[in-house]
């Protein structure tokens, strides 16, 4: 799947582009609500309920403001940036 943008094919995956490398980061939530709204900033993964956290993707390049916009939001206990990292696609 991708975007033709003039001559350059990006390959793209839920609105990220896989020509990046990607981090994966762990949100530590008080509140069920609190992780439906990790949709907009990342590729979620996985979702516990039980255990109140979310593992998602992040571009690299965007990891200081994405965690700074997560931090902000109420109910975020902590974060912690993953064991896994995705090189670029190219």
């Amino acid at each position: 799947m991708g975007v033709k943008t003039g001559a350059v094919l990006v390959k793209t995956e839920g609105g990220m582009n896989l020509d990046q490398n990607r981090l994966q980061l762990i949100v530590y939530t008080r509140k069920n609500n609190v992780q439906q709204k990790m949709f907009q900033f990342g590729h979620v993964v996985y979702i516990s309920k039980k255990m109140n956290y979310v593992c998602l993707y992040i571009n690299e390049n965007q990891k200081d403001y994405v965690i700074g916009k997560i931090r902000n939001l109420h109910g975020v206990q902590r974060i912690e940036i993953g064991p896994e990292e995705f090189e670029a696609i190219k």
